[in-house]
């Protein structure tokens, strides 16, 4: 079930309930509330829920949101149909509930994703690289930290363009 969080809900509600969060594109830009209650996200995966943050411009680097230092910049994979190199298959993310293999990056819609993690603590473990076309290959792109008992994701991969194309 798909729920949005109030304001006064992520101030100072109970948020155990929720298996996950997940902030939306540019979330920290237009959210001041999102700013000022960070904290509680990081609180919440620390006792066992997993926050999932989609890309955010470059107001992310003003302040430590993530629980461990990291910044992100421009980088971004324009070629929907870049190969994508799952650094650690054997992670849960590819495994549970569904296996993601080979096809799941096929049919990809404008682009494989944008505002890369560029810089990271080592707490982070990148699990993609990919690369446009004669550029650099980039592993900012799905970053994953355990934080007390749960876990924190920061993501630049375009799904708010791939779950809409369905």
């Amino acid at each position: 079930k798909l729920s949005m969080i109030t304001p006064d809900e992520l101030a100072w509600g109970d948020l155990s309930h929720y298996d996950v969060i997940m902030t939306g594109v540019r979330a920290y830009e237009r959210r001041s509330d999102l700013r000022a209650s960070n904290q509680r996200l990081l609180d919440y995966a620390k006792a066992g829920g997993t926050v999932i943050v989609q890309y955010n411009k470059f107001e992310f680097n003003e302040a430590q949101y993530g629980p461990y230092p990291a910044k992100n910049g421009s980088a971004r994979i324009t070629d929907e149909n870049a190969p994508v190199d799952v650094l650690v298959p054997s992670h849960p993310i590819f495994n549970l509930p569904n296996k993601i293999g080979p096809g799941d990056w096929a049919g990809w819609i404008q682009e494989r994703g944008l505002y890369f993690a560029n810089t990271w603590a080592p707490s982070y473990k990148p699990l993609l690289a990919m690369a446009d076309p004669g550029e650099p290959e980039r592993q900012g792109s799905l970053l994953v930290a355990a934080v007390g008992k749960g876990h924190y994701i920061y993501t630049g991969l375009a799904f708010f363009r791939q779950l809409p194309a369905g």
